[in-house]
């Protein structure tokens, strides 16, 4: 059947209703490390063409849906939503602004009030919009946690790549580097949280950008596919690497950048140059993600279905290749896998599966209540033993 076929026009919902799915959206925090900013029109058949965009398009309008209600001295207080009722380190970010979240002291059904443990850029005031994120820290290596560092750049196939090269901060570094990719749609801070762990392994880390970054060339079509062709900058970073003298490579990547290397390893047979992996809530199946976003949206499944099926023609490829999972039996080196069950940007029940599958390979971590990308934001001690372990192991 034809995605015409398939879907029905619907008759035009109340704009209360409209309202209430923008809201869940932005209040769900899928403007986040995958960016399934899914904001609904008021319902016609072209919904899934719209839904298929979303998640494909590189500059999708930016939600501020956190207002604040309150600040003075160290204490500001913001709309309730299931982020900053979080007691975890967050940030909090809005136009020409930058903030690091403390504790929650008070909160209400209405509001939360948190510590401000620093506002690194811009000025804080009632009225204030703007959006919590996981990423905490803001800069480069060294102004966010005092690390030294190079900015280089990787020659990728549609161009330069700009990239950090933090070596480790005592002793001689070995031959072993370190290649960190982030998120759809995040900066390459998105590492910084990890980077001082990974940088005291005594191995060097690059942290790369790729196609599509605000500092990297635009893919011709200038839409994000999905790690599909992505994994082609991680593989000129590792290239890179290796033209500088690293002997092997050790892969860490949160979101999609997890779905890039896990399309790389669909491509790349590593010879032995591959040492490890680490994944942080990767993107293992994008059809189940897709899925998980709208059932929490009420999006009507016929909607999903055809966004599915344009986001495949779009990107030239087959469901089964949004699908990750039968790499597993491919998989053949060291593998760290972090996982929240409480993930709602990206679906968590394939990541587990992966990792039960391959579970010869796969050392997987497991939380609840941290959400996407933010096992360090829970716990940043027992995030950083496992990883700093795990380093160690390979």
């Amino acid at each position: 059947m034809t995605a015409q076929a398939q879907v029905q026009p619907r008759a035009q919902l109340p704009a209360a209703a409209a309202s209430r799915w923008a809201r869940r959206a932005a209040y769900a925090g899928i403007a986040g490390a995958a960016g399934l900013a899914v904001l609904l029109p008021t319902g016609t058949a072209g919904a899934g063409w719209l839904l298929a965009g979303q998640v494909l398009n590189v500059n999708g309008n930016r939600v501020y849906p956190v207002r604040v209600r309150a600040f003075a001295g160290n204490r500001i207080t913001l709309t309730r939503t299931p982020d900053t009722a979080r007691s975890i380190p967050l940030s909090f970010v809005w136009a020409g602004g930058h903030a690091r979240l403390g504790d929650v002291i008070a909160a209400d059904r209405a509001t939360v009030t948190r510590e401000i443990e620093a506002v690194t850029r811009g000025s804080l005031s009632a009225g204030v919009r703007g959006y919590t994120s996981g990423y905490v820290f803001e800069g480069d290596p060294h102004s966010a946690r005092g690390l030294p560092f190079d900015d280089v750049v990787v020659q990728g196939e549609l161009g330069a790549l700009p990239a950090w090269l933090v070596p480790p901060p005592a002793g001689p570094a070995d031959d072993t580097w370190i290649i960190a990719v982030h998120g759809r749609g995040a900066p390459r801070g998105e590492a910084l949280r990890a980077l001082p762990t990974l940088a005291a392994s005594g191995h060097r880390t690059l942290v790369v950008s790729y196609r599509n970054d605000p500092d990297a060339p635009p893919s011709p079509d200038r839409r994000f596919h999905l790690g599909h062709t992505e994994w082609r900058d991680v593989l000129s970073a590792i290239d890179y690497a290796r033209s500088a003298g690293a002997r092997d490579v050790i892969l860490m990547g949160w979101s999609m950048g997890g779905a890039a290397i896990l399309n790389l390893l669909r491509h790349w047979h590593h010879d032995g140059f591959l040492r490890g992996v680490v994944l942080d809530c990767p993107v293992v199946d994008w059809n189940a993600t897709l899925r998980m976003n709208a059932r929490q949206l009420n999006v009507p499944p016929a909607w999903t279905w055809t966004a599915l099926r344009l986001i495949q023609r779009r990107l030239d490829v087959r469901a089964a290749d949004l699908d990750y999972r039968p790499l597993a039996d491919r998989l053949d080196v060291p593998t760290l896998v972090y996982v929240d069950h409480d993930d709602r940007t990206v679906a968590p029940w394939p990541t587990v599966e992966f990792a039960n599958a391959a579970a010869e390979h796969v050392t997987l971590v497991e939380t609840r209540e941290a959400g996407h990308c933010r096992g360090w934001n829970l716990n940043p001690e027992a995030y950083e033993h496992r990883l700093s372990t795990f380093l160690k192991s390979v």
